[in-house]
Parts: C-alpha cells; sequence; structure tokens
C-alpha cells in the first residue's frame, strides 16, 4: 500500500515538476538599423599632411544576439578626399540598464581619403581595426541614440591612425526587449 501511495505521488508531482519552469523568459535577438555621423582626425604625419580632420557619414547595424553583447558592423563614405570603410566587430555593453555605456572592437577595410589623390592605391587602401567606447541609450527600444569615440588604425603604407568620435541613430527590425516564454520543456 505504501508503495502504491509513493508510485502515484511522484506520477502526479513529475509533470507538475516538469513545468516548473515553463514561465521563464527566455532572450529574443534583435537587429537595429540607422545612420552614424562623425568625425575622424589623422595623427600620424603623413595623414596629416594629405587630410586634416574629415567628415564620415555610415549606415551601421547592431544585432543584438544575447542579453549585453551585439555584433555591430558599418559602411561608410568619408569626405573630402573620398574614403570608404567597411566594418564588422562586437560590442559588449557593460550594464543590464535602458542607458548603458559599451565596449567594441571592430576590424574592416579603409579608403583613406586623400586630399591630394594619391596615386598608388596601396598608400591609401588597406585592413582597419578600432577600439571604441561610448553610450547607448534606450537599449531596449525601438529607438536607439548611439554616441561613441575611439581609435582607428589602418595598415596601408604608412600605417595611418587617428581619434575618431561619431553619433548614431538607429531604429529597430524588430520589437527590443521582448522576452519569449520558453515552452520547449
Amino acid at each position: 500500500m505504501n508503495n502504491s501511495v509513493l508510485v502515484l505521488t511522484l506520477a502526479l508531482a513529475l509533470p507538475i515538476l516538469g513545468f516548473a519552469d515553463e514561465g521563464r523568459p527566455v532572450f529574443s535577438p534583435w537587429a537595429s538599423f540607422g545612420l552614424e555621423l562623425g568625425v575622424v582626425d589623422p595623427v600620424n604625419n603623413t595623414w596629416k599632411d594629405e587630410t586634416s580632420a574629415f567628415f564620415q557619414g555610415s549606415f551601421v547595424s547592431n544585432m543584438q544576439i544575447l542579453p549585453l553583447i551585439s555584433v555591430v558592423g558599418e559602411i561608410g563614405y568619408s569626405a573630402p578626399g573620398n574614403g570608404f570603410n567597411a566594418a564588422l566587430g562586437i560590442q559588449q555593453q557593460l550594464l543590464p540598464l535602458p542607458i548603458t555605456p559599451f565596449i567594441d572592437g571592430m576590424a574592416g577595410l579603409r579608403i583613406v581619403p586623400d586630399g591630394d589623390h594619391t596615386p598608388k592605391f596601396g598608400d591609401r587602401f588597406g585592413p582597419s581595426l578600432g577600439l571604441d567606447g561610448g553610450i547607448l541609450f534606450f537599449r531596449e527600444s525601438s529607438f536607439q541614440l548611439r554616441i561613441k569615440g575611439g581609435y582607428e588604425w589602418t595598415f596601408n603604407t604608412e600605417m595611418d591612425h587617428g581619434w575618431k568620435a561619431a553619433m548614431a541613430i538607429l531604429f529597430s527590425d524588430t520589437r527590443p526587449g521582448l522576452k519569449a516564454i520558453d515552452v520547449s520543456r
């Protein structure tokens, strides 16, 4: 009789224990896209001789793949001097708050803007690396504001490098911050 009660209790309790985590929210990734305006100030002498600080406009993306980690990308044009860049990187947000500081690292390609149009393509073109830090406003909203500053190296003939600062406005294609319910258990 005691064994029957134990078996019946376990038979009733196991399904309840199996659904105990059912209401737990699960992260749902999202993406946002927008425009970024900024300025780059050359530091090395050969780049300073070719152009001074220049304007850069970029199309930017932010794919939030984990609660505080996103994949970021940009494709931009620089003027004066007709420069171009494309980069992809990882952004680490530091706090799970609507307004959060972040750091990111990016790698890509850059055609350095050049006021006197250097004839050799290798003098202007090369792989680039950048490190940035900034503040992301409205992290889990359909509208985001991102302000950042950083340093970038372009590994062309002279290894051009300089400071950069930018501000971006991004809009989400889905509902950021939406928590799905895990019903797979």
